[in-house]
């Protein structure tokens, strides 16, 4: 992919991080957090040694998208310590939340990664970025999850993992066809990528924190479904939604939402 392909459809792609101010506009307190805190969402870039993945690392910087990002969350929550968003080199395809040093962390090896699942199925460019993207930002938002959970001690029960698949939704899932789409790139990823390792589980899956991947895109293209079943008919109708389970999306999507509007709202900024 050239430098001048990627700033572009970058570009095209930052209102995806300002859908987290739109989600959670409708449970901002009108008075104000109820809870202070003097942290800051903060913007790091570690140097990278590999040539593309330092233009990616220009292009990143040109266009802002972590700059947006946290823009938007500093606007709506109030933490009690700075949380430091990065995209970093970091020797192997994968995306965490680091406590210790409260650290986002997205690894350029996870965009390549899904820039090749993607490659496999889209039929064009255009596609390839846009799915890319929607799940780079998926990814992201169900790291900054972690990291609320983690600075507020929220009392989540189950297990975490599938609770901040949950908030991705929500965050994401506004209303907007880009949003929902956006989070249904972070599911198809899961189950392209299970497809793309020949649908085998090891035993290491099913002790994993994770739910299984095919159960996380069963998990989260219902919640997109159950948040406007008429806008996501076509998940059902065409069969990705087993309608055993579209039946009861809609009260699923209630019911999380309802959870994290209560868990946010007393850390949500002035509306």
């Amino acid at each position: 992919m050239t430098r001048h392909t990627f700033a572009r459809r970058l570009r095209r792609r930052a209102f995806v991080s300002t859908l987290a101010a739109l989600a959670l506009a409708a449970c901002a307190p009108a008075e104000g957090a109820a809870v202070r805190g003097s942290g800051d969402f903060r913007v790091e870039y570690e140097p990278a040694r590999s040539p593309e993945y330092s233009r990616w690392q220009a292009d990143l910087r040109e266009v802002r998208v972590l700059e947006n990002v946290a823009e938007v969350l500093n606007a709506t929550f109030v933490i009690p310590r700075d949380v430091r968003l990065a995209f970093s080199e970091c020797g192997e395809p994968n995306a965490f939340y680091d406590p210790d040093v409260r650290r986002i962390r997205i690894c350029y090896e996870l965009m390549d990664d899904l820039y090749g699942v993607f490659g496999e199925t889209t039929e064009s460019e255009d596609e390839l970025n846009e799915a890319a993207w929607g799940a780079i930002y998926f990814t992201l938002y169900h790291e900054l999850g972690h990291a609320l959970v983690d600075l507020w001690d929220l009392p989540i029960t189950g297990r975490e993992e599938d609770a901040v698949d949950q908030l991705a939704v929500f965050l994401l899932a506004d209303g907007t066809k880009e949003g929902g789409l956006a989070a249904i790139d972070g599911a198809n990823a899961f189950l392209l990528g299970y497809d793309r390792e020949g649908g085998h589980v090891d035993e290491s899956a099913l002790w994993n924190e994770h739910s299984l991947d095919p159960q996380r895109f069963y998990n989260i293209v219902c919640w997109v479904y159950g948040r406007d079943p008429d806008g996501y008919a076509y998940l059902a109708d065409d069969g990705t939604l087993p309608s055993e389970r579209a039946e009861v999306c809609s009260d699923e999507y209630r019911r999380l939402e309802r959870s994290w509007t209560g868990l946010l709202s007393p850390y949500l900024k002035k509306r």
